[in-house]
């Protein structure tokens, strides 16, 4: 029997969780719920689940930072990141720092117990659509610093001449700059740009 515990800020998530896994009972036992990211990892070290659906946007702490001292903590612990985001930086950064799967909340209850399974087995987890999106964040190259205040400034609207004088250089400067950025990220213009930035999660 698989034991699971539960970590989402979302009261009814957590219920429904619960519920799916009441379902399986025979397969599956529920270990406990907590209600955030705070003293979460204290949360899993007193319940010791076989696997943790572990939500990312929690208002009081972010469920990657709680991976990361909970992999620490215990370097054995099998998670499955359970959340809304598809930002493809939250799936490499998620898988990078140990998760073994990364599921989005509209996925059905099959899927979530086929994850825990999966899991429990020795594998990993990861829907295809996902899977993709972190094949392609790891063949992007990062974008530098200053690429990064480039893209902040195209999703704020502003223009060649505005980005230069804001960030002290020359115009030519900012194209070489926004050359370098629609090539790393696959584009063809500054809307598309913003957009896919967004999507890879190097601009929030």
């Amino acid at each position: 029997m698989i034991k699971v515990a539960v970590i989402d800020d979302h009261a009814v998530v957590r219920m429904g969780l619960k519920y799916v896994l009441g379902v399986k009972k025979d397969a599956f036992s529920f270990a406990g719920e907590w209600a955030g990211g705070e003293g979460a990892v204290e949360f899993v070290k007193r319940t010791d689940p076989d696997v943790v659906l572990l939500d990312i946007r929690m208002p009081d702490r972010d469920g990657l930072s709680v991976l990361r001292d909970l992999m620490a903590a215990r370097p054995g612990q099998k998670v499955v990141m359970l959340t809304t985001s598809d930002a493809d930086n939250d799936v490499y950064t998620a898988l990078n720092l140990g998760a073994k799967g990364y599921l989005l909340k509209d996925r059905d209850a099959s899927d979530i117990t086929k994850a825990l399974e999966t899991v429990m087995q020795g594998g990993k987890y990861v829907p295809p659509a996902v899977r993709e999106q972190f094949r392609k964040r790891q063949m992007t190259p990062d974008l530098t610093p200053r690429e990064l205040v480039v893209v902040n400034h195209l999703r704020d609207g502003s223009t060649n001449e505005e980005i230069a004088s804001r960030m002290g250089v020359t115009k030519d400067a900012v194209k070489l700059h926004l050359k370098n950025i629609f090539n790393k990220l696959d584009v063809g213009d500054r809307v598309s740009a913003v957009r896919e930035a967004y999507t890879r999660g190097f601009i929030k």
